[in-house]
């Protein structure tokens, strides 16, 4: 269950808008997609079940990958194919659906939330499938055995609070408030912050308060945080209408001080407008896709001439991108698309690629004792809302150096 709600931390931190119709076929430049034998790569995306909206942006983003690599002449002369399966995000279903896969020939596969169920594990180490936890945050998950075929590129949990604790540092906040629902996923996520926080507020959070995730008063929490007279507020959700509301309700009660957010609300446009007017202004939140980092900006472009002006990059997209393209390396660089063993040898050889989330210094390398691919905590942005409910740019107070 804890490895389970650790991995969903991709799916608290990484949501955003839909992503529109698609336009593949709008790419510029010559199609060079080869013929021959498709090269298989499978994906465990939930397309009803609780993460579906998370996994479509997923989804989209390899999609993207693949026609990208397929119109730039595919891999060894071949073109890549996606083989998706939808284990609902129900642990009892993850085995059936990466056996499924292995079925239908994949080399490879990226995993969502049933990739953490240690049946599955134990399946990806037999079959020797080289499997991309895409939203993994915990070193744990990727490293505990059996893990020889196991990846993660995302900065993991001990990063989040390097990120937030040097922000505490430099507003000289000593006094964090800690707010959060009670969605279970939040529950051990928030457990798990308990002591990794410990490292720059010895005495923990001055105050902690919770609400149901489907909560509409936050009146009587709000005055209780105010009452213990904190210099800053950490909120932990889902994001939606509760952290809009209870946003609201945190401005009204503590409008000089600091609020900060570890969640989904930094990519749900929708419920922004949801809090009060001007409610989220000076919120920060942690936003690790940011258009200072060119290669950010460059794929946001690129979605756009698929899916429109109106497109907003989200993590959950870039995760999708850049796994296949981690994996096309890979590859290529085994020399064969026929030897599952070859391609995690050479996945394994990866360093220094550069992501398309992060900033522009962040990157990501892959070894036999190093199976969490960041390269740092600089793959994490804070970005900062202004006073119309909207986000402005990354917060200027302070950024994690690379």
């Amino acid at each position: 269950m804890r490895a389970v709600a650790l991995t969903l931390l991709g799916t608290l931190v990484l949501a955003a808008c839909g992503s529109g119709a698609s336009g593949l076929d709008s790419l510029p430049g010559p199609d060079q997609t080869p013929g021959g034998t498709p090269i298989r790569i499978g994906a465990d995306l939930d397309t009803s079940g609780p993460a579906a909206a998370y996994n479509q942006q997923v989804r989209d983003g390899i999609d993207l990958a693949i026609e990208v690599v397929n119109r730039r002449g595919g891999v060894l002369g071949r073109p890549l194919e996606l083989v998706a399966k939808n284990s609902q995000s129900d642990p009892a279903k993850g085995p059936a659906t990466y056996n499924a896969l292995l079925e239908e020939g994949v080399v490879a596969a990226i995993g969502y939330v049933t990739v953490a169920v240690p049946p599955v594990k134990a399946l990806i180490q037999e079959r020797k499938l080289l499997t991309i936890a895409a939203a993994s945050t915990t070193a744990s998950m990727v490293d505990a055995p059996p893990s020889d075929y196991l990846y993660s590129i995302l900065p993991t949990g001990q990063s989040y609070a390097e990120v937030f604790c040097g922000a505490f540092a430099k507003t000289g906040a000593r006094r964090v408030a800690l707010f959060h629902d009670n969605a279970p996923g939040v529950i051990l996520l928030v457990d798990g912050y308990r002591q990794l926080f410990r490292s720059c507020l010895p005495d923990g959070f001055v105050v902690e308060e919770s609400a149901p995730v489907d909560a509409t008063d936050f009146a009587a929490p709000a005055a209780r945080i105010a009452d213990a007279k904190p210099d800053a507020v950490l909120t932990v959700s889902v994001g939606g209408s509760f952290q809009a509301q209870s946003e609201t309700a945190l401005a009204a009660a503590l409008p000089d001080v600091q609020r900060f957010s570890i969640g989904a609300f930094d990519g749900q446009p929708d419920s922004w407008r949801v809090a009060g007017a001007g409610a989220l202004d000076g919120l920060v939140a942690v936003r690790p896709v940011t258009t200072a980092n060119p290669r950010t900006a460059e794929l946001e472009a690129t979605f756009r001439t698929v899916h429109g002006d109106d497109f907003t990059l989200a993590q959950t997209h870039v995760l999708g991108y850049d796994s296949v393209m981690l994996l096309a390396d890979a590859i290529t660089q085994a020399g064969t698309a026929d030897d599952r063993d070859a391609v995690n040898t050479a996945f394994r050889r990866i360093t220094s690629y550069q992501p398309h989330l992060g900033q522009s210094g962040f990157t990501l390398s892959f070894g036999a004792d190093k199976h969490v691919g960041a390269d740092g905590a600089c793959g994490l942005v804070l970005a900062q809302f202004g006073p119309d409910n909207t986000l402005t740019g990354d917060w200027p107070t302070f950024q994690q150096p690379c």
